[in-house]
């Protein structure tokens, strides 16, 4: 029999059993909460870790597929994934059978192993796992000492299948100037053998290896695809007008779209005559790589003439004579996707395309 004057005592023995138990209960759910939230974090960066490899060895395998066997090598691929990794704090990534980043074609298919020594035919990108494991913080009170998260991409590489983003240099280069010309990917030279030597540009609508004509950018008029008549509203052909927009770097209006394809603004009117005189300090001095429209045909006449645009590349300009002449050199950048393996003109930017 219970006596009257236990109760207390044993009401407040089990207050603190169950007191307890909800504090154990709370600790652990916030334990959950909390080593749940940092795995979230840590699958994110295992998931940049797999993305940036997977483009850092793309980017090998572009210039692989542009002929380049110099730089586009099996052992560059695994020091571009091995370097892309370390420098984002991820977990070594082991090379081979089982798990090891692969190369791929274009149904996604695996042509071979990364670090084989060589690259295999077919091969349009790679794909790549990378990992990160860590010892959580409260889980290992119910015996979890150990998480790890896990992630994957694959990337392809080729050349740029359309328009780079950004500003571009309001000035385009005859396809024909890349024939037989290999691209600059050292200092300036002063050797004419060099491809870094600068080349001299002239202006003129006709295809020549050293055509040049100064574009019409961020207008309505014809030139940019538009049919005739030609509504020349805000396509003045002053110099004035070029010095706009040519200056500060990175003011440009804006050029095309992808080339080539369906509803692509693949014209850009002329500037008649090519005799302005414009500006291009800041550019010289910047020494920093230009994007350039390419283009293989020219029409129309005066303020209706036009260039077809085909492509874009890099070029650095290294002298800018009144307008009249421009100097450089060819420089091959990469854009970011979309990508083709065909080329469209000999002097096509490459790109890397993330498809995971």
């Amino acid at each position: 029999m219970f006596r009257a004057a236990d109760r207390p005592k044993d009401a407040r023995g089990q207050i603190i059993v169950v007191f307890t138990l909800a504090l154990v209960a709370i600790i652990l759910m916030t334990g959950v909460v909390i080593d749940g939230g940092y795995g979230l974090a840590q699958r994110r960066a295992a998931q940049n870790d797999a993305d940036f490899a997977a483009l850092a060895g793309a980017r090998i395998v572009a210039q692989w597929i542009s002929g380049n066997t110099t730089d586009g090598t099996d052992g560059n691929v695994q020091g571009a994934i091995s370097y892309s990794v370390q420098v984002n704090g991820g977990a070594p990534i082991t090379f081979g059978p089982p798990d090891g980043p692969t190369y791929v074609n274009p149904s996604g298919a695996v042509t071979g192993w990364v670090g084989s020594g060589s690259i295999p035919a077919g091969t349009i990108g790679v794909s790549v796992n990378a990992s990160r494991t860590w010892r959580p913080f409260f889980t290992p009170i119910v015996g979890i000492n150990s998480w790890t998260a896990g992630a994957g991409a694959v990337a392809r590489g080729g050349y740029a299948a359309g328009g780079p983003a950004g500003a571009v240099f309001p000035a385009g280069i005859a396809e024909a100037f890349f024939n037989d010309r290999n691209p600059c990917s050292g200092p300036i030279s002063a050797d004419p053998s060099d491809p870094c030597y600068p080349a001299h540009l002239t202006p003129g609508e006709l295809n020549v290896p050293g055509g040049f004509g100064w574009m019409k950018f961020g207008c309505d008029g014809y030139g940019l695809g538009q049919e005739p008549p030609a509504n020349n509203d805000g396509c003045e052909t002053s110099a004035v007008f070029l010095d706009e927009e040519m200056g500060p770097p990175g003011k440009s209006f804006g050029c095309c779209g992808a080339v080539r394809q369906p509803g692509s603004l693949d014209r850009i009117g002329s500037i008649p005559g090519n005799k302005v005189s414009v500006d291009c300090t800041a550019y010289i001095s910047s020494g920093a790589v230009q994007i350039v429209p390419v283009w293989d045909s020219a029409g129309g006449s005066g303020t209706n003439a036009w260039y077809h645009i085909v492509g874009f590349t890099g070029f650095q300009i290294t002298g800018c004579s009144g307008g009249k002449n421009l100097e450089g050199v060819w420089r091959q950048p990469f854009f970011l996707g979309p990508t083709t393996t065909t080329p469209g003109f000999a002097g096509q930017a490459l790109a890397v395309e993330l498809i995971r």
